[in-house]
């Protein structure tokens, strides 16, 4: 480390977790803690209001998530550094991070190990990824044609989005073309629902009508589906009506109402491992409102409601939401509620 003194603001929801880095961090006479903070939005204040040389970051983080809050940081206290320390080991969530400016990325079980090598590259002003993540980020990044730290994302075809459907639990596709969606979405559908498994599908109107008329087209019995229950097909916009407040969603609404979808889809489902996939499409109408925490907020709604009820989760996003000129900050925050992503920008 520098021999001259190192403010940093150490940001984690953990309080175990964030006062065991502090005291690692005090082991050097260099390093100075100025401020720690508990969520997003007190991470953006103190950052504002103190300048810390350095942010120690989590991205799992309630109120606003550490990827958004690293871009507002960006904005308001540009000479501020992050480091980000994350469970999180996918490589698109990593880019998505490091999409933000950011200065690097150590995983949390590599802190004993790696956190000083960081903080070193770090004051070089050089970017440093987590040993056991660095080739796969940059392989990552290589496919898509971007430096790490100028873009995110996997540039596949829209069929490998329906594949990490079946393989992963929350992914994103951002795709260029309607039809091309739905063909892919009523193969998905048509599948899981023939080998004994359920599916529920929260849809704008116009894609309702659209994957009905290729389920029917593959002779799929719609109605006997929907009647025992095994595929259940809902309106993106009723289902926001019944959750969301003026403010964003409601948690304890939300968790009720699609844990008792999800329940219902899983008992229906006759399959030995009893597995729910859900294509939703409610976060692209918060999305399409310009309601865009209120769309992170969702995803990670989603995301604690897998943690009591497993299922496979695939939502969809118009890649012309998200304009190359201004996208960078926005994907990063979508991607970062992922475990896989597909995009055709």
């Amino acid at each position: 480390m520098s021999t001259s003194s190192v403010r940093v603001l150490v940001v984690d929801d953990y309080d175990a977790w964030r006062r065991h880095i502090c005291s690692v961090l005090k082991t050097q006479k260099e390093i100075q803690i100025i401020a720690e903070a508990r969520d997003g939005l007190e991470a953006v204040q103190k950052a504002h209001d103190l300048r810390p040389d350095l942010i120690l970051l989590d991205i799992g983080l309630p109120t606003l998530n550490g990827i958004e809050a690293a871009s507002r940081i960006r904005n308001l206290s540009p000479q501020s550094k992050v480091l980000f320390i994350s469970q999180e080991t996918s490589a698109d969530i990593v880019l998505g991070a490091l999409a933000t400016g950011a200065a690097g990325y150590v995983v949390k079980t590599d802190v004993s190990t790696e956190l000083f090598t960081a903080l070193e590259a770090v004051s070089r002003g050089e970017k440093y990824v987590s040993t056991r993540l660095a080739d796969r980020v940059s392989q990552k990044a290589s496919v898509a044609g971007v430096r790490p730290d100028a873009s995110i994302g996997t540039f596949a075809t829209e069929g490998s989005f329906l594949r990490s459907a079946r393989e992963t639990g929350h992914v994103v596709n951002f795709y260029t073309d309607d039809a091309a969606l739905l063909d892919g979405l009523s193969s998905l559908i048509g599948d899981s629902v023939g080998a004994g498994e359920s599916a529920v599908a929260v849809m704008t109107s116009s894609h309702r009508s659209g994957l009905e008329k290729r389920l029917i087209a593959q002779r799929f019995e719609v109605s006997e589906a929907i009647n025992n229950g095994r595929l259940a097909i809902y309106d993106a916009d009723q289902a926001l009506s019944q959750f969301m407040d003026a403010v964003g969603p409601s948690r304890k609404r939300f968790l009720l109402q699609f844990g008792d979808i999800v329940r219902r889809a899983r008992a229906a489902a006759v399959a030995k491992n009893k597995r729910v996939v859900i294509f939703g499409e409610m976060v692209a109408v918060l999305w399409a409102r310009e309601q865009y925490e209120a769309a992170i907020r969702l995803e990670g709604l989603w995301n604690e409601l897998a943690l009591t009820c497993p299922f496979y989760l695939c939502c969809a996003y118009p890649a012309n939401g998200f304009p190359e000129t201004s996208a960078r900050d926005s994907f990063a925050a979508v991607c970062a509620q992922h475990s896989d992503v597909v995009s055709r920008f």
